[in-house]
């Protein structure tokens, strides 16, 4: 984790940003993870590049950089839980759209994850949410839970195509 550095990103930020959402969905659908790419809609415009856009404008975009000062991973942190997850009640930073380059998958989700918890920790807020895809086998819930995150609810959200995205929402405390 020590090569890696994580800094506050913008709009310049988006392109690349997105560019790992794109190779992460492709990365899984070889594997066996066929429904990950259609749920990230890719449309024109996509309304995953207005989301990230929307949250860089805001200036809720994390980068993580290597030594060499390449992106190789990303994150959105919002005080605020997708419509989703149930209230908090309590206020917390909610940890969206965690994505890293696969070469870089375990130091930059780290680095990501660590720096959730110091900027919650300086913000004066205890509970740090997130979600993932459940997949078929639940890999990406065992990755959080490394990570020292605790599976709370699992989730179905609707696609425009009427199937299902299932999700969990896990959280953890600083």
């Amino acid at each position: 984790m020590s090569d890696m550095k994580v800094t506050a990103g913008g709009p310049g930020e988006v392109g690349d940003f997105v560019a790992m959402l794109h190779d992460h969905s492709s990365w899984l659908v070889p594997v066996q993870y066929v429904s990950l790419y259609e749920t990230l809609e890719w449309e024109n415009p996509s309304p995953i590049v207005k989301q990230v856009l929307g949250h860089a404008r805001a200036g809720e975009i994390r980068v993580c950089r290597d030594l060499l000062t390449r992106i190789t991973g990303g994150s959105v942190l919002t005080g605020e839980a997708p419509e989703f997850a149930p209230s908090a009640e309590e206020p917390e930073l909610y940890l969206h759209f965690l994505v890293t380059r696969v070469r870089f998958r375990q130091l930059s989700m780290a680095a990501l994850v660590a720096d959730a918890r110091a900027e919650a920790a300086w913000r004066g807020v205890r509970l740090l949410r997130t979600h993932c895809w459940t997949g078929e086998d639940g890999r990406f819930v065992r990755e959080y839970e490394e990570l020292g995150f605790t599976a709370t609810l699992e989730f179905e959200e609707l696609r425009s195509d009427g199937s299902f995205w299932r999700g969990q929402v896990l959280q953890t405390r600083v």
